[in-house]
């Protein structure tokens, strides 16, 4: 866990819920923008940041918290017969404090809630490239609030040309039922993550057009700024190509010209490339650069007809023998 997700994370919504159950301001007004504050700052969190450590399900904790305050305060009858805004200056600045926090809040929730929007742009539809299990969404959805890869949709800056075709791309993590990814505090052997070792499958019926393998497994945080895609996969599903990348060094099981079926195993994850820590990437692109083989055309993706975004789980059931 980094500092910057300590703060915001856990430091930063625990700060908030104490200064609304023991220090309420006094003042129908004062106290509605008080409470709506702390709210946007929660939802915003809740939406646009990434929960993976803390686990995904805190914000929920955070929100019954906040419910539990808030019935506690109308059961105090806080909100009635105390006037509009009695407060003192010093009072006054931290609530209005509290209420630039929670604009950034609430941006940060509209824009959230705004990545969820399937873009319009062509779609193309794909099967779950790994086995059963729960897998959560680290980057995916149609803006950058949600998607860091969305940046290099920006072909004026020359050192994104190159990796265009993946600007819609998904990252995921596989996660415990409990939502635990990894092992120890802050462990540097990738095999100490859920996600490394677990097996990537074809998402479509297709022919491989090109396999990269080789790459280390960097330790946990480092990344291998030389070979950004590390270890990869590139099926060519007929009318597009989906790019599977960051996989496990030496896992990979097929070679160019190999035909595959979905489900048809291909590798596993790993930590090859530009990855700070064990995922799998996936992105579908149109054509296959000969020097720049992440160049092609850009599309977006949709998982088993489901658009998948940042904090959306995946849980992939174990076949049933019929």
């Amino acid at each position: 866990m980094s500092l910057i997700t300590l703060l915001t994370q856990i430091v930063l919504p625990v700060l908030l819920l104490v200064w609304l159950l023991l220090f309420p301001v006094r003042g129908l007004v004062a106290l509605g923008v008080q409470a709506l504050s702390v709210a946007a700052v929660l939802i915003g969190l809740g939406l646009a940041a990434l929960w993976t450590m803390p686990p995904y399900w805190v914000p929920y904790i955070y929100y019954g918290v906040f419910a539990l305050i808030m019935v506690l305060h109308l059961w105090q009858g806080r909100f009635k017969g105390n006037g509009f805004w009695r407060i003192s200056a010093g009072q006054t600045l931290l609530v209005l404090l509290g209420f630039g926090l929670g604009c950034l809040g609430g941006y940060m929730a509209y824009m959230a809630y705004q990545g969820r929007s399937l873009p319009a742009v062509e779609t193309v539809d794909i099967a779950p490239p790994f086995g059963p299990g729960t897998y959560l969404v680290a980057h995916g959805g149609s803006n950058a609030m949600v998607n860091v890869h969305l940046k290099t949709l920006d072909t004026a800056v020359e050192r994104f040309r190159p990796w265009q075709g993946q600007s819609r791309a998904m990252d995921i993590f596989r996660i415990s039922p409990l939502g635990i990814h990894k092992s120890g505090w802050l462990p540097a052997d990738p095999a100490r993550f859920t996600t490394f070792g677990t097996p990537v499958l074809a998402p479509c019926d297709g022919e491989i057009a090109k396999v990269v393998d080789g790459r280390e497994d960097m330790p946990v945080p480092v990344m291998d700024r030389e070979h950004m895609a590390g270890n990869y996969v590139a099926i060519n599903c007929g009318q597009f190509l989906v790019i599977l990348a960051h996989l496990r060094k030496g896992s990979v099981s097929v070679s160019t010209g190999d035909r595959v079926d979905v489900g048809g195993f291909l590798g596993e994850m790993g930590n090859s490339g530009n990855s700070s820590e064990p995922h799998l990437h996936v992105h579908a692109q149109r054509g296959l650069p000969e020097q720049a083989a992440f160049g092609g055309e850009p599309l977006a993706l949709t998982i088993d007809d489901a658009f998948p975004v940042r904090n959306d789980r995946i849980r992939v059931a174990v076949p049933v023998d019929r």
